[in-house]
């Protein structure tokens, strides 16, 4: 389904909707020091390998009723570091949903992480964002129809409601967010986050979005706020010194959004 009723520049592609009845979620996390908290909120049982030889990792359990699984794309062999950004993302998700059963197949994926934040918008550090709509920033391909494919602008499956109530329960601001490859933002995207009032940039959600199109799953995502990109500190300073409290704050968030999502 394509919306172009509110957004003239770019075809809005719309995910399916949150089915009736939610009773099995995937937690899609980018780090594991954005998944410890969220586990530990969520009492999950410990990390294993999502399938023999695959550096991804799963942690298990049940929340309101709901089965929950935690992937998060694992630790990359060479570097020893989180593999994250949007291929990474992208290639767990699609394993992780490839190798699920009909019994296992989840009714909503959840990509809970952190990201930046814009002042502008109101929006400060450890703030939550849940996100409306998501789009790449860093596309650029100036072909008919390519651009569209490329900037791949979703609507995410929540209703208006739905995120409304979620907003209220979480003390959150409703709001796009745009996906990149780069922590930092070039003058030409932060021109585009100002004239899109864009709340929030992350590197998976868009990618995420992209193999939930494909899948026809429903997709819904927060985000909590290290740093401030239209502001001049560096990115990677501001997000070192506030991923703590960011991910403290996604954890605290995880128990009241599945409850309010699985009621």
């Amino acid at each position: 389904m394509v919306d172009t009723s509110n957004h003239a520049t770019h075809s809005v592609v719309t995910l399916v909707p949150l089915p009736p009845r939610v009773r099995d979620i995937m937690i899609c996390v980018a780090m594991e020091s954005e998944a410890s908290p969220i586990a530990c909120a969520l009492g999950l049982g410990e990390p294993r390998a999502l399938r023999s030889m695959h550096p991804a990792r799963v942690r298990e359990g049940h929340v309101a009723g709901a089965r929950i699984r935690l992937v998060t794309a694992g630790l990359d062999a060479a570097t020893h570091v989180d593999r994250v950004g949007p291929i990474y993302a992208a290639t767990t998700l699609l394993h992780a949903l490839a190798i699920a059963t009909d019994a296992t197949r989840p009714d909503l994926v959840i990509n809970m992480g952190t990201a930046g934040g814009f002042s502008a918008q109101h929006i400060g550090i450890g703030d939550l964002v849940v996100a409306r709509h998501t789009m790449v920033h860093d596309a650029r391909v100036a072909l008919p129809g390519f651009d569209a494919l490329s900037r791949a602008h979703t609507r995410l499956s929540l209703s208006t409601d739905m995120l409304a109530s979620l907003a209220a329960r979480l003390d959150a601001t409703i709001g796009d967010v745009s996906t990149g490859s780069s922590l930092d933002a070039s003058v030409e995207e932060l021109k585009q986050f100002a004239s899109a009032g864009t709340m929030a940039k992350d590197m998976e959600l868009a990618a995420l979005a992209m193999v939930a199109r494909d899948e026809d799953v429903a997709l819904a995502s927060v985000k909590a706020i290290t740093d401030l990109v239209d502001q001049p500190e560096l990115a990677s300073v501001s997000f070192l010194r506030n991923l703590q409290r960011a991910c403290d704050r996604l954890g605290a968030c995880a128990g009241p959004m599945i409850e309010v999502i699985a009621r």
